[in-house]
């Protein structure tokens, strides 16, 4: 799992266990400042509930970032065994390829191979070799009387019949190809679901982090208060010791903020 999604894991731990642990301290020192101020027939509100609802709440969204976070990587892992396919697919088609081309020069000279898009480097990307092999498949088919004469007396060839060596390869590095393309959208799809659910964590996580601290510090429990402050520069954490409450750093001493 990323650093980024365990570091909120432990910043959601930390808030959410203050909350439970210190709702009922919350609860009686709200209610000691601000009984009095109660009219007749209003009730006390519970904030000690508010801070487990709170926590709770803050659990449930961390654990969903969890979970897809988890299923990211999963998805990624998924990824290895349709690339190896797609590799080794077009390894082989890559030496059928070759090959022909060998025999073709050998036979017909290196003006065949320009003829047929053969002559340069072998191409070494997938997709590319693909394409290659497409358009030598249909080159093959030609009938033997459409072929130049061979160098050598003696030499017959029939290039039609290297067809069947190549649609074997070609039919396997497409499908590998498209494993791997749902490979892709797959892990986009994982990708987006895990970003949508940090960008949610963070945003909980600011204002439960930010009304649990207020509300310490409403009772003057002023260092529980800092301890569970969300950080204004670092989303999904809890705010450094050095860090002001608006975010930023602290000024150095005698310079204006």
């Amino acid at each position: 799992m990323a650093k980024q999604v365990t570091d909120r894991q432990g910043a959601v731990a930390l808030v959410a266990s203050a909350a439970d642990t210190h709702a009922v301290r919350l609860q009686q020192k709200f209610q000691a400042i601000f009984a009095e101020h109660l009219k007749p027939g209003e009730v006390m509100p519970d904030v000690g509930l508010v801070a487990n609802l709170i926590g709770r709440r803050l659990g449930a969204v961390n654990t969903a970032l969890v979970e897809k976070s988890d299923a990211y990587d999963r998805e990624l892992s998924d990824d290895a065994g349709p690339r190896e396919r797609r590799d080794e697919a077009a390894a082989r088609l890559t030496s059928e390829i070759v090959e022909i081309r060998g025999t073709l020069e050998a036979a017909y000279g290196p003006a065949v191979l320009r003829e047929l898009g053969l002559d340069g480097k072998t191409e070494v990307e997938p997709k590319a070799i693909l394409a290659k092999a497409k358009r030598l498949v249909d080159e093959l088919g030609r009938p033997v009387s459409a072929w130049p004469k061979p160098r050598r007396k003696g030499v017959m060839l029939d290039p039609a019949a290297w067809v069947s060596d190549l649609l074997g390869p070609i039919a396997t590095l497409e499908q590998a190809l498209a494993d791997v393309a749902r490979e892709a959208r797959e892990a986009q799809a994982a990708s987006d679901a895990k970003a949508t659910a940090m960008a949610h964590n963070d945003d909980v996580f600011a204002r439960s982090a930010g009304c649990l601290s207020g509300l310490l510090r409403l009772v003057a429990e002023d260092t529980l208060a800092r301890q569970v402050r969300p950080s204004g520069r670092r989303p999904g954490r809890v705010a450094e010791p050095e860090e002001s409450a608006s975010g930023e750093e602290p000024s150095p001493e005698g310079q204006e903020a």
